[in-house]
């Protein structure tokens, strides 16, 4: 028990890969996955273009791959997505490498049981995206900044700078987020010319890409995009912070009860947090400095459910000043340490059980969504799915270029219903939607009713809401499910 006290990685380590690597196929592609899925299969020159046009940078799709040709003999949805889980465990390895070697037992591993076992991580790291290796990043620059800042070297200087610039090759948010710390960190300790050569390395080593990292931020300076739930820009802040909040402390999959008794749970959260802080404000300066530079340049950009995702890189430093303040506060600490524990072990369940998830999206069950649309013959049945606010590019990935579908957004799909209604031959029309039709025309409800007024219809529901939900949505005639999938048949 003692060489275990001492090396807690090697506990911490096998159990995080045996949890994380376990069923991976559980949930269908989502939409952002489903695309990256997708895109990987091209050649490596049209994958270069894609990312040129979209608001990512190119590393983590160029890794992903490379990582494609490996002959592990797996589904590739489950291949992609190992190869977020080896992100997450390399991180790990630098989390206590960096953060924890050298810290007194209780702290060391309780960093590592909260960072092992958030639910947060968890539902992240086992995504094809590159959210675990933004997360890596974070961890690495901001490591190696402190050793950097302890003593100068050139050797650590190269290092600092080479990290920083995969964190800007890999999303630019957490880049310029991690860059921006590491800046203000050279400039309180005045080390203006050590800034200079590292700034200048990272812009050299930018330069093939800085043409997509200007046009990018002239895309988020225009951004008006994102459903909100409030209706309201600034009203829609605090249900961001809210919603990042929840998802650190406790995941985004936790039963009504918990999840509201877990308003107590983020408050001993912040008591632990601050508490670490008063304990290493360096560290929480450089905390505070990525949380706030990366909420600014996420939250104009996406909507709410999507916060926690883009600012996993956050997600380490959260975990190590609350484990330094639990460790500082005796039992006290360790009965918050311990709740937050008991509410991710919470979180663990829900997500395997594929239950209480906030964000329906991530469970829904596409994969048998897309077989039940295709047991008949094309010939005599068609696809319909809403483009708004329902999911193409998941069934578009799960099809494969097995059958050809309609969406409601897209030019002609009007006239093509029409011609669809009139042709005997076609017995069934499969409508996907969401309940909330969120599209400028009202299609959803458009599409319904042509279809109703022609054919009987059978619905399928899918991922329903919680009680507390409904309760939250505030309408007397608020849906009971997510999704539906319309069955039209004659």
């Amino acid at each position: 028990m003692g060489w275990l006290r001492r090396h807690p990685l090697t506990a911490f380590l096998p159990l995080q890969a045996v949890l994380y690597c376990w069923n991976l196929a559980l949930l269908s592609p989502w939409t952002d996955e489903a695309g990256t899925l997708a895109m990987v299969r091209q050649p490596l020159a049209e994958l270069i273009r894609f990312a040129a046009a979209d608001v990512h940078p190119p590393l983590y799709y160029f890794l992903l791959y490379c990582w494609r040709y490996v002959p592990l003999g797996l589904e590739w949805t489950v291949q992609a997505r190992l190869l977020s889980v080896l992100f997450a465990l390399a991180g790990t390895v630098a989390l206590d490498w960096l953060w924890g070697r050298g810290r007194e037992a209780r702290e060391r591993v309780g960093m590592l049981a909260l960072w092992t076992l958030s639910p947060c991580l968890l539902l992240y790291a086992r995504m094809c995206r590159s959210y675990s290796l933004q997360a890596l990043c974070g961890i690495l620059v901001v490591g190696l900044l402190f050793r950097f800042l302890e003593r100068r070297t050139w050797q650590r200087g190269a290092w600092l700078a080479l990290a920083m610039l995969a964190s800007l090759y890999t999303h630019y948010a957490a880049g310029l987020a991690l860059i921006a710390v590491a800046n203000l960190g050279l400039a309180w300790k005045r080390q203006w010319r050590a800034a200079a050569l590292i700034d200048g390395a990272i812009g050299v080593g930018y330069l093939p890409w800085v043409l997509q990292l200007t046009a990018s931020l002239q895309n988020w300076g225009h951004n008006t995009r994102g459903y909100t739930l409030t209706g309201n820009a600034l009203l829609e802040v605090p249900v961001k912070l809210a919603y990042w909040t929840v998802s650190f402390v406790m995941g985004e999959a936790q039963p009504d009860v918990l999840l509201v008794a877990g308003a107590a749970v983020a408050v001993a959260a912040a008591w632990a947090v601050w508490a670490g802080a008063r304990r290493n404000p360096e560290l929480a300066w450089a905390a505070a400095g990525l949380a706030g530079i990366g909420f600014v340049g996420v939250a104009r950009w996406v909507s709410y459910p999507f916060v926690p995702a883009r600012l996993l890189f956050v997600l380490p430093f959260f975990v190590v000043l609350a484990a330094r303040g639990a460790a500082a506060r005796g039992r006290r600490g360790a009965l918050v340490a311990g709740a937050m524990l008991l509410f991710s072990v919470s979180g663990i369940w829900c997500y395997f059980h594929k239950t209480g998830f906030r964000n329906k999206q991530y469970p829904m069950p596409m994969e048998e969504i897309v077989q039940r649309m295709t047991r008949d013959a094309a010939a005599d049945s068609a696809i319909l799915v809403d483009s708004t606010n329902s999911d193409p590019m998941a069934v578009a990935y799960l099809l494969d270029g097995r059958r050809p579908f309609l969406e409601t957004g897209r030019p002609g799909t009007a006239e093509a219903v029409e011609r669809l209604l009139a042709d005997p031959r076609v017995r069934t029309v499969w409508f996907l939607r969401n309940t909330h039709d969120v599209s400028e025309s009202g299609l959803d409800a458009l599409y319904e009713a042509v279809l109703r007024a022609r054919m009987a219809v059978e619905v399928h529901p899918y991922e329903a809401y919680t009680p507390l939900e409904r309760l939250l949505m505030r309408r007397a005639d608020a849906p009971r499910y997510f999704h539906e999938l319309l069955e039209f048949h004659r």
